[in-house]
């Protein structure tokens, strides 16, 4: 997909602005407000069904990375139908939103399904309706096929982003996990280039009796530096999850979805609990709680450093310094070095802020540690102090 116009990224990602007056500096304004408003993240993904025609085999022209998927758009999918028409194919929300925004150069037509949670659908040639915030079931014909902004190759951009505050600021793409297919990073060019892929026309029933909920990824009760993916589903008709807080029962977030998934990463740093409110085909309601899991990005800080030290050569000693301190997991323990490099490292590990030293032949020793928490993030090395071991005067 060609990179858009400067004009038609502003008309795609701040469609607010079409409805203030042409004074430059009111628009100037409101777009600084805007960009700089709130960082809430994202709280919702819905499952995704594919948005190809219900029985075709369709193949990823273009996957993942390398390309024109290079940017926050690294997550997206070029679909083509090798067996059959592509130009003027019938385009199907992936799931229940709301129209957000349309572009007419590049075809694009984006949907926002509440949360911060959008999927984007681009080169169309037609739409079927343009009318901001209409509701669109999935499944829903929502458009077809073409070549707006990519001449002469007709074939359906697909995206699925987090964005926030009302123009869906800080956008980045996620992973494609459909009912029909998952389609997972692994690494590479142009991942599942070549993958072929049907929908099944989100035919599925919805599910009968009381609601249940299982869960899948990540482990309650441990600390991650990394993001983490945490999938659910079950006996469920619709549902609403959220970090930290039970959702209302009044209005689901999600209907006639039985599966879902929330990124880790959305609850910002800290000890958290995921939360998610299940609707049965009985219309009963359960709230299941999976966690707490805890997100740590943050290397500890490094303690402070002690004055040099005088030992007896040739005799044991004991070491201590202040803790170091975290600002999430806590301080697991400290990497210690203890020797003539001023650069050395080593895996010597002590889970408290003090050690005893075995013997130290007559010299100059530098201490340096490295600090640990229970994340695995680690902080610098850093030159704690200095030993000196002196002859005894005996």
């Amino acid at each position: 997909m060609p990179r858009q116009h400067a004009t038609d990224f502003v008309r795609t990602s701040f469609p607010l602005l079409h409805y203030i007056p042409a004074f430059p500096l009111l628009r100037f304004l409101i777009l600084l407000s805007v960009l700089l408003g709130s960082t809430t993240p994202a709280q919702a993904a819905p499952q995704l069904w594919l948005p190809t025609p219900p029985g075709e085999t369709w193949t990823i022209i273009q996957g993942y990375a390398c390309g024109t998927h290079n940017s926050w758009d690294r997550y997206s999918l070029d679909l083509a139908n090798r067996d059959g028409r592509t130009y003027g194919a019938p385009v199907r929300a992936a799931a229940d939103g709301r129209i957000w925004s349309w572009t007419p150069k590049s075809g694009t037509l984006i949907l926002s399904h509440g949360d911060g949670f959008y999927t984007m659908y681009t080169h169309m040639s037609s739409v079927v309706s343009t009318q901001r915030d209409k509701f669109v079931a999935r499944g829903t014909v929502i458009g077809t096929v073409g070549d707006r902004g990519s001449p002469g190759t007709p074939h359906l951009h697909f995206t699925a982003f987090t964005g926030h505050g009302i123009s869906a600021s800080g956008r980045q793409s996620v992973e494609l996990h459909f009912a029909e297919v998952s389609l997972p990073e692994v690494g590479g060019c142009n991942q599942h280039g070549g993958t072929k892929v049907t929908a099944d026309g989100n035919a599925q029933p919805l599910p009968e009796g009381p609601p249940s909920i299982e869960f899948a990824g990540g482990e309650p009760g441990r600390w991650y530096s990394g993001d983490v993916r945490i999938d659910f589903g079950g006996n469920v008709t619709a549902f609403s999850q959220a970090w930290d807080d039970q959702p209302s029962e009044a209005e689901p977030q999600f209907k006639d979805a039985s599966t879902g998934y929330i990124q880790l990463s959305w609850a910002g740093e800290g000890l958290h609990t995921l939360y998610v409110r299940a609707w049965g085909g009985d219309d009963s309601q359960i709230v299941a709680e999976y966690g707490p899991i805890g997100y740590d990005i943050t290397p500890p800080t490094p303690p402070a450093q002690i004055e040099p030290i005088t030992v007896v050569a040739d005799q044991p000693t004991a070491l201590e310094w202040e803790p170091a301190t975290d600002n999430a997991s806590g301080v697991a323990g400290y990497r210690v070095y203890v020797g003539a490099d001023p650069k050395g490292t080593s895996e010597w590990f002590t889970p408290t802020p003090s050690l005893e030293l075995p013997a130290l032949s007559p010299g100059n020793y530098v201490v340096r540690v490295q600090t640990i928490d229970y994340a695995d993030n680690a902080s610098e090395w850093i030159t704690l102090g200095e030993i000196i071991s002196a002859p005894s005067s005996k």
